[in-house]
This record gives C-alpha cells, structure tokens and sequence, in this order.
C-alpha cells in the first residue's frame, strides 16, 4: 500500500515580511510626500503676510521721508523768508557805536578807520574786515568787534603806547617798549631818545618795526628805564645811547650830565648802580660832566669828570 503524502500550504514568513514592508515603505514615503506637500503649502501660506507686511513697511518708509522732505523745503523757506527780513528791516540799521579802551586816538578816527556807517544794516559787514581796517593805523595792538542786537555795535581797542624816540632827520619816530614804529612826528616829546640804532633809515615807517639787532637791546633799554623809574631818576632821562652794548650810557640834560653804566645785563645790578647814581647826582649838583658807573662797585670807585667851561 503505498504511503498517501499530504500537503500543507505553508506562507513564507519571509514573503509576508517583505510585502508588509514594501506596503510600509509605500505608505511612508506617500507621508513624505505628503508631509511635504504641507510644509510647501504651510511655507507658501506663511510668505504672504510676511511679504505684504514688508510692502506695507516700505510703503510707510516712504511716506515718512515724503513728510520729512515737505518740512526741510519749508524750514528752508521760512529762513530764507527771515534772512530776508533781517536784511531790509529799518529795525537792523545800525544807529549807535561804541568805541571803548582809547586813550591816543579819538572815538571819530577809530570809527573812520573801520569804515562803519550810521544807518546801514547791523548784519552787513564781517568782524574780521573791521579788526583789519582798525589794525591799519599802527597805534593800534588788539582790536574786538560786537553787535548788540538790534541797532549797535561796539568795538573795544588795545592802544600802544610811545614810550622812546628815534631821531630821523629833524623828526622823531615814536616807538613803544616792542619797537614799533608809531607815528612820525616833528613835536619832541617828553620822552628818551635813543641813540646809535641800526634800524635802515629806509624802514622808517609807522607801522614797521626796528631790526633784531636794535630789539636785543631795547631788552636792555626797557631795563634801564625800569630800574631808574624805581629811583624816580626815569624821567630825568633824555637820551639813551645803544650804539655800543658793552658800555650803554644815559644823558641827563637837566642834570648837565652823561652817565657811563656799562653792559646792564645785571638787572639787580643795575639797580644798584641808579641807587649809587641817585646819591651822586645830589652831591654834584649845578655840576655838569661824565659819571662813570661801569666799572666793578666792589673794587673800584666811582669817577666823575666835571666839564670845564
């Protein structure tokens, strides 16, 4: 009898696995795409506002710089307007200016020299321009110019002062203590002329100043001055000679007398030499001569040599 065989339909389990795969890779990759699908749409929808709202921002921007532009031509305008004003209104003409810290010169010069006129407007001219016409006369060191609103002006002047004399021909140059040549003059003023100045006759001129050589030695003037001024002998000067700088002298012509003082570069030492002068000039009083003072105080005395006749 032959064996009957039977047959059991078995499943791979392996079939199945790869079917249940397949199916889940399908149905992931239809998720993908479909998640995609909605990030894309999501994306898409969410770019509108933000693209409407960057319109709205622009559209905004300009009108702001559209209103700020309008403003700035009409700020313009309305100064334009006011400098206009300011130019033609009677309100501006200058009816009033002060001079003030002149003492040489009068109120009507400094006002001539900077060329300023009554009656014209307040805003018409430079400061800078007056302070160089007023600066053109040589007595004049430092000049400031204001407006005092609505009608005046006022300008303040530092004057030099002639403090020495230079003879040139028959006239007489003032300079002051910076030697400046002031003014040019016949009058003989109260004041020292200095003698032996290398200053080219050609630069005589008011408004010009002495050489460097002649300034090194005003130095030394200034000195001479200063410590016989603290004596009350400074204005018995009438003449200091510079012609040599190794034995400057003075001349006193009240006194009749010319007194030898040496090199001054001493300032304490100079004073000392004018208190020795001082007591001198009281013991040869009515006695005209020379007064020799340069020599060493400690050492040596003091000669005087009256003039005979």
């Amino acid at each position: 009898m032959e064996d009957d065989e039977i047959i059991i339909g078995i499943t791979p389990k392996n079939d199945s696995n790869k079917n249940k795969k397949k199916t889940n890779k399908s149905n992931s990759k239809k998720k993908s795409t479909n998640n995609s699908n909605s990030k894309s749409s999501k994306k898409v929808s969410n770019n509108n506002p933000k693209s409407q709202t960057n319109k709205s921002k622009k559209t905004s921007k300009k009108g702001t710089a559209r209103k700020n532009l309008l403003k700035m031509i009409g700020i313009i305008i309305l100064l334009i307007f006011l400098i206009i004003l300011l130019f033609s209104s009677s309100l501006f003409n200058i009816k009033t200016i002060n001079v003030s810290g002149n003492v040489k010169l009068s109120d009507e010069k400094i006002i001539s020299l900077s060329s300023l006129e009554l009656y014209t407007n307040i805003f018409n001219f430079k400061k800078g321009n007056i302070v160089e016409n007023v600066k053109e006369n040589a007595y004049i060191e430092d000049v400031k110019v204001s407006r005092k609103y609505p009608s005046t002006v006022n300008i303040e002047v530092e004057e030099r002062e002639a403090k020495y004399m230079l003879q040139f021909a028959d006239s007489y140059v003032y300079i002051n203590n910076q030697g400046y040549m002031l003014e040019i003059s016949n009058e003989k003023l109260e004041l020292p002329v200095l003698v032996g100045f290398t200053t080219d006759l050609s630069n005589i001129k008011a408004g010009n100043r002495i050489n460097v050589e002649d300034l090194k030695k005003m130095n030394t003037v200034i000195k001479i001055y200063d410590s016989a001024k603290l004596n009350e002998l400074n204005e018995l000067i009438t003449k200091i000679d510079i012609s040599n700088s190794k034995n400057y002298s003075i001349e006193m012509a009240s006194k009749a007398k010319i007194i030898y003082l040496g090199e001054c570069s001493n300032y304490s030492d100079l004073k000392t030499r004018m208190l020795y002068l001082k007591s001198i000039l009281e013991k040869t009083e009515g006695m005209s001569g020379e007064l020799f003072l340069d020599i060493d105080l400690n050492s040596e005395k003091i000669r005087f040599k009256e003039k005979i006749g």
